[in-house]
């Protein structure tokens, strides 16, 4: 009889420590909160023709030297450079709200007037980053990484005028325009195309 009492005790015991032991070693259940708050603060309808679109594919390379002393920049623990590689898809085209079709019924005419000259009307863009090199003491703040990909979105913009795309988009609005005219002159109309008296090309 005490050996079954015993040998229950021992039993007790060791499921204590089993469990015991496996309520302290068990992996600590991580919180995790995510708020988010969306505002809509106005809509608005917008009228754009995209009539072209270019992809551009650069390379950039950054450097930064920061020491209290001059002397000091020359040295590579002041010194960080990188590397980044920039694709950003260009839509260029025309913003219709200021678009005028003038119908009149009397003479069968319909003027065409105020087209905007193209323009950009978005780019997409994603940067990867390559070859980062940070200097002990001048390391790579948040500041850099959006000071670097701004300068580099800004030189793709910068490309933009000698790339083709604004003269090209001018082509489309000129096919387009000869659509219209077809259109218009099939059914007996006469089209006048206005928008390009004060429209020059931008860029």
């Amino acid at each position: 009889m005490n050996n079954l009492k015993g040998l229950l005790l021992l039993v007790g015991v060791a499921l204590l420590v089993f469990f015991i032991t496996r309520a302290v070693y068990e992996p600590e259940q991580k919180t995790e909160q995510v708020t988010s708050t969306v505002l809509l603060e106005r809509i608005r309808p917008v009228l754009k023709l995209v009539t072209v679109e270019g992809d551009f594919n650069e390379v950039f390379s950054y450097s930064n030297a920061e020491a209290s002393i001059d002397w000091l920049k020359y040295f590579t623990p002041f010194q960080k450079k990188a590397m980044l590689r920039v694709k950003a898809r260009v839509s260029v085209g025309y913003d219709l709200e200021g678009m005028d079709l003038n119908v009149d019924e009397r003479t069968k005419t319909i003027t065409l007037r105020g087209m905007s000259a193209p323009q950009v009307l978005s780019m997409e863009h994603d940067v990867d980053y390559y070859d980062m090199e940070a200097g002990t003491f001048n390391p790579f703040t948040a500041q850099d990484l959006t000071k670097m990909e701004a300068t580099a979105k800004n030189m793709i913009r910068a490309k933009i005028p000698e790339s083709g795309l604004f003269s090209t988009a001018a082509e489309r609005k000129q096919e387009m325009i000869t659509v219209i005219r077809v259109l218009v002159e099939s059914s007996g109309w006469t089209f006048v195309d206005a928008s390009s008296e004060t429209t020059p090309v931008k860029g």
